[in-house]
């Protein structure tokens, strides 16, 4: 029996003197702990990505602007070349040309103010025969109407005499004749006047003009 004892607790002493177990590593994230921290990396990507993607987009726009930019650019050079290539084939003005257009608008706002005589003054250089050119013709009508407010009817009937004889074609020839009519009918040359107003009804016969003159001629018969 002595001897069975310190065995025992030789035994028990050995028992006890097993390593104790490993403490868990404090480090170490639990698995929750795991999963959060990978869908919070996962979630970082996803919004460098997005980052990404709006900065692209940004590119693509300021791209798409900068081609817009030079297609206009583009554009505008074309019509020049096309407005500079056509100005420079047709011809110049001729300076006396634009001083005549000068005084008929200076004429036509005198007119049009009721300052006839000022007018005139501006017309001047429609008396002369030039090149017959629109500017002419159109001061040339704007003179014979300025006597005709002035009541000058010999001024009337020598420039719309002219002005229907050498511009036959302007539609303003038919109210030429039926102005020269007028005045011949009120310096009682009614003859005559019937005359004037027969041949601007067979020359224009569809103008308002010739429908005036054969209702003068028939309420004065």
């Amino acid at each position: 029996m002595r001897l069975i004892v310190p065995a025992a607790l030789c035994g028990l002493a050995a028992c006890t003197a097993l390593p104790p177990a490993p403490p868990a590593t404090a480090g170490s994230p639990q698995p929750p702990q795991r999963i959060e921290t990978e869908l919070n990396a996962h979630n970082q990507q996803i919004g460098q990505l997005q980052q990404q993607v709006a900065e692209l987009r940004s590119q693509v726009s300021e791209l798409q602007q900068r081609q817009q930019q030079l297609a206009q650019l583009l554009d505008a050079r074309a019509a020049s070349r096309r407005s500079t290539s056509h100005s420079s084939a047709e011809p110049a003005a001729a300076p006396a040309e634009n001083l005549q257009e000068q005084a008929y608008q200076q004429a036509l706002q005198l007119y049009r103010s009721g300052l006839y005589s000022q007018a005139l003054q501006q017309l001047r250089f429609a008396e002369r025969s030039g090149s017959g050119g629109r500017t002419e013709q159109n001061a040339l009508f704007l003179l014979m109407q300025s006597h005709e407010k002035l009541r000058n009817c010999e001024s009337v009937i020598l420039t719309g005499q002219r002005f229907a004889t050498r511009f036959a074609a302007n539609p303003k020839a038919a109210e030429a004749l039926y102005s020269v009519g007028n005045c011949q009918w009120g310096m009682q040359q009614r003859d005559i006047a019937r005359a004037t107003w027969r041949k601007l009804m067979q020359t224009y016969p569809n103008s308002p003009a010739a429908r005036r003159a054969g209702q003068r001629i028939q309420d004065n018969r």
